[in-house]
């Protein structure tokens, strides 16, 4: 059994989830652990620890905004990817009816690929236009990557528009 549970603030959680994320994610791509604790208090942000049983085995940072679900970080421990903890979690969130969105890596090397595959066999799409994941830093550049969506169409281009104008306001700007 699954279960997406949000990050109590004790001691055991935060050491597995900062662990996971700083290993997870290269500096450019993530925050300072402790801000985003700050963050959550006053923004709709998410803060989670996926369980399988009662095992803690990856992270999920997201976003809940008001027609949609922006995923920031989804991480799995690398002794429990390929059990298909994170797939599940996904169908999870699909149950939830609401659009969700990710950033994913332009399809460079065989990581960002089987990445985006294993997004498409969760129901996701790649989204036909150009996205540039703002900086987490004021000065630092911003990273051209694929924004992908759980539907297996085209988002329309005005809402596409909205949406990554809300991330970057309220998602990235907004801390530096």
């Amino acid at each position: 059994m699954f279960q997406i549970k949000q990050l109590q603030e004790n001691l055991s959680e935060i050491q597995f989830s900062k662990t996971l994320y700083e290993q997870s994610f290269p500096l450019e791509e993530r925050r300072d652990f402790y801000d985003l604790i700050e963050i959550k208090k006053n923004n709709p942000l998410e803060l989670n620890i996926l369980y399988k049983e009662d095992l803690p085995v990856g992270i999920l940072n997201l976003w809940d905004f008001k027609d949609y679900l922006y995923i920031e970080h989804l991480a799995i421990f690398p002794q429990y990817r390929n059990q298909k903890i994170a797939s599940n979690i996904l169908n999870l969130l699909n149950k939830t009816s609401k659009l969700i969105v990710l950033e994913v890596e332009l399809p460079i090397d065989e990581i960002s690929i089987r990445r985006i595959e294993f997004y498409r066999r969760n129901s996701f799409s790649v989204q036909p236009y150009k996205y540039y994941q703002p900086p987490y830093r004021k000065g630092e550049k911003s990273i051209e990557m694929h924004l992908m969506a759980n539907v297996q169409k085209s988002i329309a281009e005005i809402k596409y528009n909205e949406i990554i104008d809300t991330i970057r306001k309220k998602v990235y700007e907004k801390f530096w």
